[in-house]
């Protein structure tokens, strides 16, 4: 019986010995997936750097959806609107084009088309 328990307990060591030994196939696949998450990771930064260069040109280079007449219309009107309303309230027509980013020439062609609007 003693010699049982001692050749089991030799035979418990060598394997255990053998164990400590032999490559580790987990921590190797680890590493792996590692390696692969690092790699998606890096070439998912690049392709959104890209897109985003791709859109900016696109963005850049695209027509306007409207039409740019109307657009120009209205902002037309917006302003024309705006500085009646300052030339009414007593601004000068200087003060005028200072706030409204426009030529003196312009808010007083402006003035004088809707002349009979402010009498």
């Amino acid at each position: 019986m003693n010699v049982m328990i001692i050749i089991l307990f030799i035979i418990s060591i060598v394997l255990l010995g053998i164990s400590f030994f032999q490559r580790d196939n987990v921590k190797e696949l680890e590493q792996e997936l590692d390696h692969l998450q690092l790699s998606a990771m890096q070439e998912i930064y690049k392709l959104k750097k890209k897109m985003r260069v791709v859109e900016e040109e696109l963005l850049q280079t695209d027509a306007p959806l409207k039409d740019d007449t109307t657009a120009d219309n209205q902002d037309n009107q917006v302003n024309s609107s705006r500085i009646l309303a300052k030339y009414r309230q007593g601004m000068s027509l200087e003060a005028i084009a200072l706030s409204e980013s426009t030529t003196v020439k312009e808010v007083r062609a402006i003035v004088n088309e809707n002349e009979r609007a402010l009498t």
